[in-house]
């Protein structure tokens, strides 16, 4: 059987701002959702961080399609209540009733969502910029001197050679930036150490892409919030039409049981 498609309702809404002060409030609570998604990044980074580089992709990719998806979930949510208000924004303007400027603003607009998503990104995209123009391949550094070296170093002979052991460098602001920025693109990262050294530097380069990754899920689950308040409206109009003929069908089935029966 040929699968039938329910047609889209379509009710007119008031259109609102892309750049309200709603769109500002969520953007804020963008950054929170952010900092939870880069912990779940670290965690399971770190615990699922496999010998096998086929492994490491499959992991990374499932942690960054899941943390798309979550933030595409809580987008499309919004998408749909501000949409609904539009809806009802309208009618009260249609009613001669007065809509406030802020009540406008609320309403659904398709590009509300990438605004939020750019807003709540902004501090975690100029951070990884900031790095990316100026980061550098990584160089090996010296680990502690063995404890069994340290009399020899004392020596005079053997000191000198040794010496290099003793000087540490200060952690300087770019080492604190890479590890913030590699913190916040784990899973990349995760699977570029296991690459090399120049897939490491690569992936650190583009972490401004990386870091949008998740956020753009935000705005493109918005944009689909109209789309979806349509179909809420199509699922409610093809109920109705059920419970109208199954009504109109029971009233037949009653009148036929009541007809008298003809005499032959």
């Amino acid at each position: 059987m040929q699968k039938t498609t329910v047609p889209l309702v379509e009710t007119p809404t008031l259109p609102g701002s892309w750049h309200g002060r709603d769109a500002t409030v969520l953007g804020l609570k963008m950054m929170l959702r952010i900092l939870a998604v880069t912990l779940v990044y670290v965690i399971v980074s770190v615990l699922f961080s496999f010998d096998a580089l086929a492994l490491r992709i499959l992991t990374g990719l499932l942690l960054v399609g899941s943390a798309c998806f979550y933030l595409y979930a809580g987008g499309l949510q919004a998408g749909v209540a501000d949409a609904a208000f539009g809806e009802i924004m309208f009618s009260r303007q249609a009613e001669g009733k007065t809509v406030l400027p802020t009540e406008k603003a609320r309403c659904f607009h398709p590009a509300k969502g990438f605004w939020i998503a750019l807003l709540g990104a902004l501090p975690f995209l100029c951070i990884t910029m900031l790095y990316a123009v100026q980061a550098t391949p990584e160089r090996y550094t010296l680990g502690l001197l063995p404890d069994w070296l340290q009399g020899a170093a004392q020596q005079q002979t053997l000191g000198e050679a040794l010496r290099y052991y003793a000087t540490r460098e200060g952690l300087s602001a770019l080492a604190i930036l890479r590890i913030v920025v590699r913190t916040l693109v784990m899973p990349f990262i995760n699977i570029a150490v296991k690459m090399g050294g120049d897939a490491t530097l690569w992936a650190e380069r583009l972490s401004p892409l990386w870091v949008l990754l998740a956020p753009l899920g935000y705005g493109f689950g918005y944009a689909q919030g109209k789309k979806q308040r349509a179909k809420i409206h199509a699922s409610i109009a093809a109920g109705v039409q059920k419970k109208l003929r199954r009504e109109r069908k029971d009233r037949h089935a009653r009148a036929r049981q009541s007809k008298p029966e003809q005499l032959v």
